[in-house]
């Protein structure tokens, strides 16, 4: 559960969109293999193409309520299940929270985000900065100031702001699981200068004492590993009577890749067994994060 910041009252996580219209598909797929109908046959029912039914059945488009009709008439769908499954497209197409900021993230993370908001578990390696589900306000604005096409001061306050909104699943009574390993080089990259970099590693070690959070660093010492070819996360969703769902989601400059499929996640989950096999322990990683954070202080006050 997240807070109500108006009266400090505890509330819901709020359902997201991008995960019901995955569940909606996986039950529509579910539907029509047990009523032995064909992909390109359903598609003719209603009028469209292949591709249209395969981006409906994996979450990458919602279903209109004309469309959703036809499709559990001709799959013989239960007057129960037809009332779930309209329940479940309206839910669908509800808007995010993320989707108010729309105009200023990059194409492709706002389904990452909709999986983000509903995730009970995440693990991710990072290499290059604080991950956003992390970072200070100062440090993410740092970060997003030095794009190769920086945005407008207006667009680094949006996404800034939309980036702190994210961090409100890491708290209340049902947070999210969260698990990182950080390469040693993210703290020792003093992104913003050393007092905003100082204020970061401290804000990082006060969040690594929280029960659900677990931050361990992979250092220097450690030489080649799983993690060089770059950052990844493993997202598991819980979908209730449909399925408990597995992603890998990487992000580069050349853009996003989020994967569903089986042998895609093992790897990135073996690699990041690896990782965290490798890294130091929770206790040690604090020390080492807090020790790296007073150097910089020092170097802040030695330069003022």
């Amino acid at each position: 559960m997240t807070t109500d910041h108006r009266g400090g009252a505890p509330m819901p996580r709020p359902e997201s969109p991008t995960v019901r219209r995955i569940m909606l598909g996986i039950r529509l797929r579910a539907l029509r293999t047990r009523a032995g109908v064909a992909a390109d046959d359903a598609a003719r029912h209603i009028a469209r193409t292949d591709s249209t039914i395969s981006r409906m059945e994996t979450g990458q488009s919602s279903v209109p309520a004309r469309v959703l009709e036809r499709l559990v008439e001709l799959y013989g769908a239960t007057p129960d299940e037809t009332a779930q499954l309209t329940e479940l497209a309206k839910a669908a197409r509800q808007r995010g929270w993320w989707q108010r900021y729309g105009e200023v993230l990059h194409p492709g993370f706002e389904l990452y985000l909709g999986l983000e908001a509903e995730a009970t578990e995440m693990h991710a390696y990072v290499s290059e900065w604080v991950p956003g589900l992390l970072q200070t306000a100062e440090y993410a604005h740092a970060v997003l100031s030095v794009e190769p096409r920086p945005p407008s001061d207006e667009e680094i306050q949006a996404r800034v702001e939309a980036r702190l909104a994210r961090q409100a699943i890491l708290s209340g009574d049902d947070p999210l699981q969260y698990w990182v390993v950080l390469d040693e080089a993210v703290l020792r990259r003093a992104v913003g200068g050393p007092g905003v970099m100082a204020d970061q590693l401290r804000a990082l070690a006060s969040l690594a004492r929280r029960r659900n959070i677990k931050l361990q660093v992979l250092p220097f010492s450690i030489g080649a590993h799983p993690g060089t070819c770059g950052s990844f996360t493993l997202l598991t969703l819980d979908l209730g009577d449909a399925a408990v769902s597995e992603y890998a989601y990487v992000e580069n400059r050349a853009g996003t890749l989020l994967m569903d499929k089986m042998p895609e996640v093992e790897t990135h989950r073996l690699a990041f067994d690896s990782l965290r096999a490798q890294a130091l322990s929770p206790r040690d990683s604090i020390g080492m994060i807090e020790k790296i954070a007073a150097d910089l202080g020092e170097t802040e006050r030695l330069g003022a």
